[in-house]
């Protein structure tokens, strides 16, 4: 249900808001940050294939959305096991409480930042203007952060 309303003020309210020009939020993330540990990878990279997928129908962007959840839930379990020190102990979804604000901080900073560069990159289609891809990818991203780690709190 979470889901659904967070795809839902995706597509509805953040896609639309612009900070500046240069900030995008894209919240949608914290779908696939949120998948349970032990979660067969390709049904993560599936729902992630998915999820991308339906935000770039609804912003009309087909393939730019995909291709970066696609990393972020290919990416995921590698941080995830790398980084959380007792991931045996995480059954369920993945939240602050459940592998350590550091931890679920450090995993989901390194992961959007990524998701965001992913997205810009393709829809510039250039490198011809680094320096914005750059800069709408950093404060997007902070963006970002902010919301879900708001999100994150309320979930507790």
């Amino acid at each position: 249900m979470h889901a659904v309303l967070i795809v839902l003020l995706q597509v509805l309210l953040f896609d639309r808001l612009q900070i500046g020009g240069w900030g995008y939020p894209m919240v949608y993330v914290v779908i696939l940050m949120n998948i349970p540990v032990l979660m067969p990878r390709w049904i993560e990279m599936f729902i992630g294939a998915m999820l991308g997928l339906l935000v770039d129908i609804w912003s009309t962007s087909i393939g730019v959305n995909m291709a970066a959840c696609i990393l972020f839930s290919y990416l995921r379990p590698i941080f995830l096991a790398h980084m959380v020190q007792d991931i045996e102990r995480v059954s369920g979804e993945v939240y602050s409480r459940s592998i350590g604000l550091l931890e679920y901080t450090k995993i989901l900073f390194i992961l959007v930042i990524l998701h965001h560069f992913v997205v810009f990159v393709l829809e510039a289609w250039s490198w011809h203007n680094w320096w914005i891809i750059i800069v709408q990818t950093l404060i997007s991203s902070i963006l970002s952060l902010v919301l879900i780690m708001i999100y994150d709190m309320m979930k507790r």
